[in-house]
C-alpha cells in the first residue's frame, strides 16, 4: 500500500481526528510496517510497550492473562491498541494475537516522544484525541458500573 492510500484511511482512526494529511503522513514518516500471520503474538502483557499500532488489515484478539485467560475483544481494520505507551512507560495492560494475516503500522514511542519534546504540533494533537478517547472509555466503565 502506498503512503497516499495509507493516509486516506487512516484519516479514520480516531486518534488522528481532525488531522490534516500532510499531518498524517509526518506521523507515518517514523512508522514500521508489520505484517502479522495467524497465531502471531504482537504484543505481550506485562511487557514494556514500545509503540502503538494501527491495523490495516487482518483480525487481532485482545487477551487478558490472569485466574483464566480472557478474550476482552477483537480488533479489525483501523482499530488501534498500544496508544499508551505514547505517554507511559507502564508495562502492557493485556496481549494482542493475530487471528487473521494481516498489516500493522506501528508508531514507536521513542520517535513520538522525541517529536513531543521538540514541541511538535502534531503529536500534541494525537494526545488530545487520545485524552478525549480515554475520557469517553472512563465515563463509559462508570455507566457500566453504575448500572
Amino acid at each position: 500500500m502506498k503512503l497516499s492510500e495509507y493516509v486516506e484511511s487512516f484519516q479514520k482512526v480516531p486518534l488522528f481526528e481532525g488531522l490534516e494529511p500532510a499531518e498524517i503522513s509526518q506521523l507515518l514518516r517514523i512508522s514500521e510496517d508489520i505484517s502479522a500471520r495467524k497465531s502471531d503474538t504482537v504484543v505481550l502483557q506485562d511487557t514494556p510497550g514500545d509503540g502503538f499500532y494501527i491495523i490495516g488489515a487482518g483480525a487481532f484478539e485482545v487477551l487478558k492473562s490472569g485466574n483464566r485467560n480472557e478474550v476482552l475483544g477483537r480488533l479489525e481494520q483501523l482499530s488501534f491498541f498500544g496508544e499508551m505507551s505514547l505517554i507511559s512507560n507502564d508495562v502492557r495492560s493485556a496481549t494482542v494475537m493475530c487471528v487473521e494475516d494481516g498489516r500493522l503500522k506501528k508508531i514507536p514511542s521513542e520517535p513520538f516522544q522525541k517529536l513531543l519534546e521538540e514541541g511538535d504540533l502534531v503529536a500534541y494533537k494525537v494526545i488530545l484525541n487520545m485524552a478525549r478517547i480515554l475520557a469517553q472509555r472512563l465515563a463509559a466503565s462508570d455507566n457500566r458500573l453504575v448500572s
